[in-house]
């Protein structure tokens, strides 16, 4: 195992909701079908915004962006495609920036470190349909987007939350599409 060193990375985690229930409901060869469309828009996504696929676990993935907005981009444009397309479920999503030691494993690039741990935290938090990211993602995004898109965007603070195995919280943003995203505090 080889390290590559530490840099500032924007992680994201997505989770298709209910996938295992798709699974009960049409069988396994449509929900892959289903699940297989989902990847392809998500992959899509990730090269039109310069993200990198890190790991696919079943319908959920992990990725890499260099800038929050993004990381932000990506994250409307999977919530966009599954508005458009209302077969595919809802998907939970969760960003955060911070320091990540980067390693080569058998040839695979592995990403690791604490904040890797915080995003898949701030994604568990998500309800469906939901973007959440930390403060320091929400505040960098949203000025580097201010004054792009038509107005549709709405941007949250929920303040700070106390995330599992962490001591100190964490602050817990959210940003979606008008009429579209929850736009409510998480439990």
């Amino acid at each position: 195992m080889s390290s590559s060193g530490s840099r500032l990375l924007t992680l994201v985690f997505t989770d298709l909701v209910a996938s295992t229930a798709l699974k009960s409901q049409v069988g396994d060869v449509a929900a892959g079908e289903i699940i297989g469309r989902h990847r392809a828009r998500v992959t899509e996504l990730a090269g039109r915004n310069e993200g990198r696929i890190i790991d696919w676990a079943g319908d959920g993935c992990f990725l890499t962006f260099e800038t929050p907005s993004a990381a932000v981009q990506f994250a409307l444009g999977v919530q966009e495609a599954h508005r458009v397309d209302a077969t595919l479920p809802k998907v939970r999503i969760g960003v955060h920036v911070g320091e990540v030691i980067e390693r080569r494993h058998d040839g695979a690039l592995r990403i690791e470190g604490l904040a890797v741990d915080l995003a898949a935290r701030v994604q568990s938090l998500a309800t469906p349909g939901q973007i959440l990211m930390s403060t320091e993602v929400f505040n960098s995004a949203r000025q580097q987007m201010r004054g792009t898109g038509d107005g549709v965007l709405a941007w949250r603070a929920h303040g700070p939350y106390v995330l599992k195995g962490m001591d100190e919280p964490l602050g817990i943003c959210e940003v979606g599409i008008e009429g579209l995203s929850p736009l409510a505090a998480p439990s």
